[in-house]
């Protein structure tokens, strides 16, 4: 299966090696619904504010469980890779029996921070509220987000996002404790902050199963480190390529703050760190941004978060594409990523 969705108003390629009835099924009802509201026809319902397909209630409970890898792509925010992409996800998509959603973010020039990152944790909560259910048809069971290069950066402060959240409403539980000041018994109080946080639209958090990324572009601050100057005459990311991206994402003229942790996860706090998911980080030894990865990992393992990295040798910045061109280095890293896939499914 691959087709093209709109999750969240944003596009996504969905794919999946394996046949997925409840996903095939899904996607024809929306392809005969997009028909529909194309034909002469359509004319008795552009009044009306959602289509009968969104009018539809269906409750989540009644979809099925499905393991999902939502995948960023790289790109360095400019474009998106997914065609290079492809090979390896399919694979993943078939040892994990998995679908894969691709989200195509809004892109530079025209669209800086923070628009990728609002629309990739739009599409998460999308997903794992069920609201995309009648899209997909069905619900997530196993959830991973990966992603390489500018789409790591993205997976990487979509979980920083979404730990933020869990710790905004475990603050909410206990306030409810001091509210309350013993006058109901632990499980009533509970029950009531769970149904106040019930009532605010953001849904709670649920924080993914896992997180894998590939040389990730987690400090988006010029400041220079051994890995950026060995790494100068990268032949994927030289250093001027890292300023352009650097900048054009987050103009200097535009005041924004390059140490923003949902800009740069490098920068998250280690009260955030310590609700990670398990998270493997790929890069290789001549990559300019290896020193980012190197102490991320070292935080999140000193944080209590089941966490590791792996550098390949005589590879380039965002390498797990080469794989498929036959490169003996990528294909041994993108089998421990298969297994790793697994064992966090």
């Amino acid at each position: 299966i691959a087709d093209r969705i709109e999750i969240a108003g944003v596009p996504c390629v969905v794919l999946s090696s394996a046949p997925c009835p409840p996903l095939a099924t899904a996607l024809k009802r929306f392809r005969r619904q997009q028909e529909r509201e194309t034909s002469h026809l359509s004319t008795i319902m552009e009044g009306a504010e959602d289509s009968a397909f969104n009018r539809h209630a269906v409750h989540v409970q009644d979809y099925p469980k499905q393991n999902i890898i939502l995948h960023m792509t790289g790109g360095g925010f400019f474009a998106h890779t997914l065609a290079g992409d492809l090979p390896y996800l399919l694979d993943w998509s078939r040892y994990t029996k998995s679908v894969i959603i691709c989200p195509e973010y809004d892109l530079l020039p025209e669209h800086r921070y923070p628009s990728a990152i609002d629309q990739t944790s739009n599409i998460y909560s999308s997903i794992v509220s069920g609201e995309a259910g009648p899209l997909l048809g069905f619900r997530p069971k196993h959830l991973i987000v990966t992603g390489e290069a500018a789409g790591g950066n993205l997976a990487a402060a979509l979980c920083v996002k979404i730990c933020m959240q869990k710790l905004l409403e475990d603050e909410a539980l206990d306030d409810e404790h001091k509210e309350f000041d013993g006058a109901l018994p632990t499980g009533e109080m509970q029950c009531e902050a769970a149904s106040r946080l019930k009532q605010q639209k953001t849904p709670p958090a649920r924080i993914p199963d896992g997180l894998m990324l590939s040389c990730p572009m987690l400090n988006m601050s010029l400041e220079l480190t051994p890995s950026r100057v060995r790494g100068t005459n990268d032949p994927v990311l030289p250093s001027g390529l890292i300023k352009t991206i650097s900048d054009s994402y987050l103009p200097p003229d535009a005041n924004m703050d390059k140490t923003d942790p949902l800009a740069s996860p490098f920068y998250a706090s280690d009260e955030v760190l310590r609700l990670f998911p398990p998270t493997l980080i790929c890069s290789t030894h001549d990559d300019p941004l290896l020193d980012d990865s190197v102490d991320f990992n070292t935080r999140l393992k000193r944080s209590g978060v089941e966490s590791d990295l792996r550098a390949a040798h005589h590879m380039p910045h965002a390498f797990w594409g080469l794989s498929s061109a036959g490169f003996p280095e990528a294909k041994q890293v993108l089998v421990e990523c298969s297994s790793w896939l697994q064992m966090h499914m």
